[in-house]
């Protein structure tokens, strides 16, 4: 999903704008682009990695960040969240491909808050470049399931890839999917952030003339 942050927020805009339109408008294009950069994007990034259990580093710019900034013809910002699902084998934490096997399976930990379960049956594989188009990994977790058996659904948005009749590459949530809920949670106090930021660009930008 996207996220916009637009000057609809700025409940006294309109009375600045018939005062002094232009100065109005770039006090909003400054603020805009200030809280989406300085306070917005990092504010849900933690609210997204607080909540799933991304590597460290994973909701980076290129996954998250914002991609349409604010001009004095447009004033919005957009923030977007990759659309792409995450490699399970990134929720498995402490363990890597080695070629061989687990008995049982392996234990991947995706909610933050809660604690590691084990995928009976899963197994990492290594993939050949180009072939896991969703992740960009060349390791991945599988899953090869009994005659008649199919794929059970998964929370938060989990997936899995069919590569062979009976095998398949399984797949957490998109840091789209959670930026969903982070998007809510913190709307109000982007909210409040643009408003005290559009009344100090405004000050600035008078002070200066």
């Amino acid at each position: 999903m996207t996220a916009r942050i637009t000057a609809i927020s700025l409940e006294d805009l309109v009375q600045y704008l018939g005062d002094r339109p232009e100065v109005a408008r770039k006090a909003a294009q400054f603020a805009i682009n200030d809280t989406a950069t300085r306070k917005a994007v990092p504010m849900y990034r933690k609210l997204i990695q607080d909540e799933v259990n991304f590597p460290a580093g994973y909701v980076n710019d290129d996954r998250f960040g914002v991609t349409k900034r604010a001009t004095d013809a447009d004033l919005s910002a957009t923030i977007t969240a990759r659309f792409r699902p995450t490699s399970l084998a990134r929720f498995a934490p402490g363990q890597s491909f080695d070629g061989a096997r687990r008995a049982g399976g392996v234990d991947v930990k995706v909610n933050k808050g809660g604690g590691a379960v084990r995928i009976g049956r899963s197994f990492f594989v290594r993939l050949r470049r180009g072939r896991d188009t969703s992740d960009g990994v060349n390791v991945g977790l599988a899953i090869r399931l009994r005659p008649g058996e199919k794929l059970r659904g998964r929370k938060r948005g989990g997936s899995g890839v069919q590569l062979a009749p009976d095998l398949y590459l399984l797949y957490g949530p998109s840091v789209d999917q959670v930026f969903r809920d982070a998007a809510v949670a913190g709307s109000a106090k982007v909210s409040s952030d643009l408003q005290r930021e559009f009344t100090r660009q405004w000050v600035r930008l008078n002070v200066s003339k």
